[in-house]
């Protein structure tokens, strides 16, 4: 090739890098590329060879006086009469000819190169669009250290030995064990080599869209970016898409989500419904705006089979008798988790225009159809999901809790009080330590002896064999199949008779979500869902969750019930604000104030007055873990591959 065509192309990357050079400058920023440092040529150094490395990853020199000469993009700033440019047209011409064979020397460190032999032989390539470059590679490998930028390279060197891939990053721990999982892969497992190249390809392709499409203004890296895609399409997909393209269409569609993602806080609670005025005109409203409103249902189990089921069933059925006309239902019983997309499908494909899958396990499956119709309004039966395109709904339980704590404090004898955990999910330490303050509201001796259904074990039996006969088991959701409900006593032939508990009426929400989408006809989904993610978390004040009482409670344990109901009701009694310590001593809150939502939620710690822990996850019972892991408290820690569904 001629070298014009050489000199054509250094001036454009010229142009190129007094552009990046000027841009740098004003705005404060190193404008050539990075130098390496001498002290870190000291660090222990592992050869790996020569091998293909993304050449974006390039970003500096061994050398600082080589640095002046390169933009931060490996763009030149030489002048096209100096020596340097003529060495550099030189090059350019042997790789628009026959190509440039010698790999360069470089050094890659936390995951970066930075080159020893071959700075202009990088700038060339960059040049001329090659998208990778030979590198004969030496890793320095850091001191071992708690900050987070090194943990993370940690976690990239055990991937990278099974993956052989460069350029992944995450901007948190666990990343790359959960990128393993979503493709397939255990975390110890080796990649096939032709896997290997096939993700290179499709990832590169996906990063370049990621960032085309403005994701660097995000603060994600495109590997946090994939890990979101994946929530939403398959492994399959991933790497089915042959271009830029496809990866354009997909993350625009999902481009909410992702910005939701990047936010310090992305999800915005819904604490109680409408006040009364609200309520009123939106009644009001629903007679001026539209005429029905297709609403489906999907139940894991059926009413006769799950209490969980039942309920919501109930409430379906309270929603027809409430909206009569207004309101079309369509129920889907016995949805696998499995099965469940094409059941949403199928759904929609009924006219669905709002739909409530009412199991935690059927999220997954909720996620990926409902990023396919942005005018259907999804709702899962969850808590704490970061999802702008379905919205989390669930009750909380606590405060009705803490009545049956100050119940089983006012009625204990002894001060031990049993107490059946669900799973250690969010929400769920906060029922415990509720229950576990309101029973030294009314017992200033009283001690929680606590146990769990998720974990192996005959706990009616232990606690008989400790004295203990008043226990705080299931909650009160439906007329379940088996078991007690709530706090009840239990008797020395294991016998069990109900006192108290909370119980649960998602009939009032499910209306009122139905009647705000009735009042405007335009309003598919509603205004305040376009950009946000909301999870719906209503308590005691919005008649969602409510306290029963059976005949067998003492009259005056239901007078003392029906103070604190009505104290939690109209917001003058709080459960958390008072003196509370952990079970190590400390001040989980001074008493002044209450805790925040946010610290309720996700309260991973038992306070002093609860004897027992919340169980790891290697220990759950198999039928846990999978709500567990979409739930659990410190579910972020939970290593990808080591689930394995029931």
């Amino acid at each position: 090739m001629p070298n014009a065509e050489a000199v054509q192309y250094y001036q454009q990357a010229l142009k190129l890098g007094q552009k990046e050079y000027k841009n740098c400058v004003h705005r404060g920023l190193n404008p050539n590329i990075q130098a390496l440092g001498a002290d870190r040529l000291q660090l222990s150094q592992v050869k790996l060879g020569v091998m293909e490395i993304p050449i974006y990853l390039v970003v500096g020199s061994t050398e600082g006086a080589r640095t002046n000469s390169f933009s931060p993009g490996f763009y030149p700033l030489m002048g096209l009469d100096s020596e340097f440019a003529m060495k550099w047209t030189n090059l350019c011409a042997a790789q628009l000819g026959e190509g440039i064979h010698d790999a360069i020397k470089c050094y890659e460190y936390l995951g970066r190169f930075y080159v020893q032999e071959g700075n202009k032989r990088v700038s060339v390539l960059k040049s001329v669009g090659s998208s990778t470059v030979q590198a004969d590679v030496t890793r320095l490998m850091p001191a071992r250290a708690d900050d987070i930028t090194t943990q993370i390279y940690m976690e990239f060197l055990e991937f990278f030995k099974h993956s052989r891939c460069w350029g992944v990053h995450f901007s948190d721990l666990g990343g790359y064990a959960k990128l393993q999982a979503a493709l397939g892969f255990a975390r110890d497992e080796d990649w096939p080599e032709d896997l290997q190249k096939k993700f290179k390809a499709r990832y590169f392709s996906f990063r370049n869209s990621f960032y085309r499409l403005g994701g660097g203004s995000l603060g994600l890296t495109a590997g946090d970016a994939l890990l979101r895609w994946l929530e939403f399409y398959s492994a399959q997909e991933f790497f089915a898409s042959i271009g830029e393209g496809d990866y354009r269409k997909t993350l625009t569609a999902i481009w909410k989500e992702l910005c939701v993602h990047a936010e310090t806080a992305p999800i915005a609670v819904s604490l109680a419904p409408a006040g009364e005025g609200e309520e009123k005109k939106t009644m009001m409203s629903t007679l001026l705006g539209r005429k029905k409103l297709r609403v489906a249902f999907l139940f894991q189990g059926t009413p006769q089979t799950s209490g969980w089921a039942a309920a919501h069933d109930k409430g379906r059925e309270y929603l027809e008798e409430t909206l009569g006309d207004s309101v079309s239902v369509e129920c889907y019983y016995e949805v696998s988790a499995q099965g469940a997309e094409a059941v949403i499908n199928e759904a929609v494909g009924d006219g669905a225009e709002l739909i409530f899958t009412t199991s935690v396990s059927l999220i997954d499956a909720t996620l990926r159809v409902a990023v396919k119709y942005p005018k259907v309004r999804f709702m899962n039966c969850s808590i704490d999901q970061p999802y702008v395109n379905v919205k989390a709904y669930y009750c909380r339980v606590y405060e009705a809790k803490f009545i049956t704590g100050a119940i089983a404090g006012a009625l204990c004898k002894t001060g031990k009080i049993g107490y059946v955990g669900s799973y250690p999910i969010l929400g769920v330490p906060a029922s415990i330590n509720a229950f576990a303050l309101g029973a030294a509201l009314t017992n200033p001796e009283a001690h929680i002896d606590l146990r769990w259904h998720c974990l192996p074990g005959d706990y009616m039996s232990e606690f008989k064999e400790k004295g203990i006969h008043l226990v705080s088991d299931r909650d009160y959701i439906a007329e379940q199949p088996y078991g007690a409900q709530g706090l009840a006593w239990l008797g020395h032939d294991g016998e069990l008779v109900q006192l108290a508990s909370p119980s649960w009426h998602w009939g009032e929400f499910y209306v009122r979500i139905v009647r705000e989408m009735l009042r405007d006809p335009k309003t598919v989904p509603l205004a305040e869902d376009a950009s946000r993610a909301i999870n719906y978390w209503w308590g005691m004040d919005s008649g969602v969750v409510d306290l029963r009482t059976s005949p067998e409670l003492p009259e005056g344990a239901r007078a003392l019930a029906e103070i604190l109901r009505q104290g939690i009701r109209s917001g003058t009694i709080h459960p958390f604000q008072r003196l509370i310590r952990d079970q190590k001593g400390n001040v989980a809150n001074d008493g002044a104030q209450d805790l925040t939502m946010e610290e309720i939620l996700k309260m991973d710690w038992l306070c002093d007055r609860v004897d027992g822990r919340l169980p790891d996850f290697d220990e759950l019972l198999p039928i846990a873990r999978s709500t567990v892991r979409r739930l659990g408290v410190g579910r972020e820690n939970i290593p990808p591959e080591e689930e394995k569904e029931p």
